[in-house]
């Protein structure tokens, strides 16, 4: 990582957000195209933890160190919005078993109405009468990151248009009622629709903490743009332009766990 040489503006926050058709109220999705943000996050990189600049340092493919440093610097500073304090104080942790992010608590209002900011999102709930914590999930593909916070449990997965060989091999690993109903598909129509079956199952797994320890041939993501999956869980498609050439999905836990 090189040092800071001048100041970059933030990203208007606020521009960046995508909407999650269905999704609840403290569901916010924010979607960075790296050619707009990576040299606002190189000149951020101060947020970062330690651990996250060592990691950083090691990846030594440019794009893919580009793809995560802005994935931790946007997700620092949506946190911060969030929860009403600095970006380098979010504590950032995950489960040392699973790799899933483990949930972060804070205060909102601190940051509320600034320029750019991505506004208080009720991370305090004056009702409850105490701080209530906030769930996230990034995910990153050529040229975008994917960021979803919430007050539940939630995931997200982002990925470019996969080629005929990648077609082929996620086809193989997903559900037999989704593999039966897409493999007659051709051409682009083909690569679309198995992009788009492995983002909702990517989603899931994210949602529920498990990764890929879960099977994937186990879950029928089926066809419709939202649908839920068992009794507690929403899945859903979320709009993406020609440009990105990409397919994006998020989950969310319908009925959030009561607050303690």
């Amino acid at each position: 990582m090189s040092a800071r040489t001048a100041t970059v503006a933030q990203p208007v926050w606020a521009q960046l957000r995508r909407r999650v058709p269905g999704a609840p109220a403290d569901l916010t999705l924010h979607v960075l195209p790296l050619a707009e943000v990576a040299a606002w996050a190189e000149s951020a990189t101060d947020c970062l933890s330690a651990e996250e600049l060592a990691r950083a340092r090691g990846i030594q493919e440019t794009s893919a160190r580009e793809l995560f440093v802005v994935s931790r610097v946007a997700l620092r500073h949506v946190l911060g919005h969030r929860l009403g304090c600095a970006p380098g104080d979010v504590p950032v942790t995950h489960d040392p078993r699973t790799g899933a992010p483990h949930e972060v608590h804070g205060r909102a209002g601190a940051v509320a109405g600034r320029r750019g900011d991505a506004g208080p999102e009720l991370g305090w709930s004056p009702a409850l009468g105490q701080i209530r914590p906030v769930h996230f999930s990034i995910s990153r593909t050529a040229g975008l990151v994917a960021v979803v916070t919430a007050q539940r449990e939630v995931g997200v997965d982002v990925e470019r248009l996969q080629s005929e060989v990648e077609t082929d091999v996620l086809l193989d690993i997903l559900h037999p009622a989704d593999r039966a109903r897409l493999a007659g598909l051709r051409g682009r129509r083909r690569r679309v629709a198995v992009t788009r079956a492995w983002v909702r199952v990517e989603a899931l797994v994210k949602g529920w903490r498990t990764g890929l320890a879960r099977d994937p041939a186990s879950i029928n993501v089926g066809t419709r743009s939202r649908a839920t999956y068992g009794p507690d869980w929403t899945v859903g498609d979320v709009r993406t332009t020609a440009r990105e050439n990409a397919r994006l999905a998020v989950a969310w836990r319908t009925d959030p766990a009561p607050q303690g």
